[in-house]
């Protein structure tokens, strides 16, 4: 059995797109406040900043990968895009309500005033760890299975040999 990609450049954008968000989700965001001498303002700031960003970049990303798809849309099972439009809709969820929401209370906190108490963090955490799981899913999904042909290999591996 041989794996082939149904879009090779649609798989190379998930794989950019995966590798931009782990590094600013899972290895930029805990390893800031680790640092020693790193304010909580200075942290936070670099946060939205980050964030920010990030999000940008996989917007553009996703409209690449969407682009991608409908080119070669025989390729794809209605699955293939559901899995897409599951990234898409938490990937503007943040961009549109989590992340200004966020961006608020980290202004607030910076100015050192009272943030009252709210789920919003950890409603993003859980968003981006199914970003996540998403998106090794549809990386996952960017390869078909092809058999061989049996008769094809042994007449090849026959007609090979030297009499």
């Amino acid at each position: 059995m041989k794996l082939n990609a149904k879009n090779p450049l649609v798989l190379m954008m998930l794989c950019l797109m995966a590798g931009v968000f782990i590094t600013v989700s899972f290895l930029e965001t805990p390893m800031k406040f680790q640092v020693s001498g790193m304010t909580l303002p200075v942290a936070l700031e670099l946060g939205m900043m980050m964030f920010g960003i990030s999000t940008k970049i996989q917007c553009a990303f996703l409209i690449l990968i969407i682009a991608g798809m409908f080119i070669s849309r025989k390729k794809y099972t209605k699955t293939d895009f559901i899995i897409i439009a599951f990234l898409l809709a938490i990937l503007l969820l943040e961009k549109f309500w989590m992340l200004p929401v966020l961006d608020d209370r980290a202004q607030l906190l910076s100015a050192g005033k009272p943030v009252l108490s709210s789920e919003m963090h950890n409603y993003f955490i859980y968003a981006e760890s199914a970003k996540a799981i998403i998106l090794c899913i549809a990386i996952g999904l960017q390869f078909t299975k092809q058999k061989m042909n049996t008769e094809a290999i042994l007449y090849n591996a026959y007609s090979s040999r030297k009499i």
